[in-house]
């Protein structure tokens, strides 16, 4: 029996050679040894690493996104297998990208450039179509409660501090001894 090393835990295992290429062909284990012939008097072969099989391409599209209420708003939509992402935004800002020391990350939500001619598409919809361009959610509507401001919360925090250090706690830990 060939000896492998799972590339998902790192363990070493001896396992019949049918299941050792197996799982070397799905990724999962490496071989550290001949894994022996398949049949008798034929050589002994190894999987080839190859590239994957399936290859996702993602599908750009400008279209009209229908939201709550049938608001109408532009977006920019990427379609990869089954996942669908839309940028609703300004053209400008559609491929902006933020880098730091050993990094970065692209801010439009598809991990990824837009294509230039996609861009172009966009950029002319969204100059011609001001009524798609969205709510600019730079307020909240009046009337919109956004919770304890971090002046109540202080407040309170230093209540319940006070209330733990006097000892008058409504709730209190319990140990278990054992």
């Amino acid at each position: 029996m060939p000896r492998i090393k799972s590339n998902l835990t790192g363990e070493v295992s001896n396992v019949r050679g049918d299941i050792a290429r197996e799982l070397i062909k799905m990724g999962v284990a490496t071989a550290l040894e001949s894994l022996g012939p398949d049949s008798p008097g034929e050589g002994s072969r190894l999987p080839k690493p190859t590239d994957p099989i399936v290859k996702l391409n993602p599908k750009w599209e400008v279209c009209v996104h229908t939201g709550r209420e049938d608001g109408k708003t532009l977006c920019i939509r990427m379609c990869l297998g089954n996942s669908v992402v839309d940028y609703f935004g300004s053209p400008d800002a559609a491929n902006a990208r933020r880098e730091w020391k050993g990094g970065g990350r692209w801010l439009n939500g598809f991990g990824m450039a837009v294509p230039p001619e996609i861009l172009k598409q966009y950029a002319r919809s969204y100059k011609e179509n001001p009524s798609l361009r969205g709510a600019a959610f730079t307020s909240l509507p009046e009337g919109v409660n956004t919770g304890p401001s971090n002046e109540t919360m202080a407040a309170n925090k230093e209540a319940c501090d006070r209330e733990l250090a006097s000892g008058n706690a409504h709730y209190q830990t319990s140990r278990v001894i054992g």
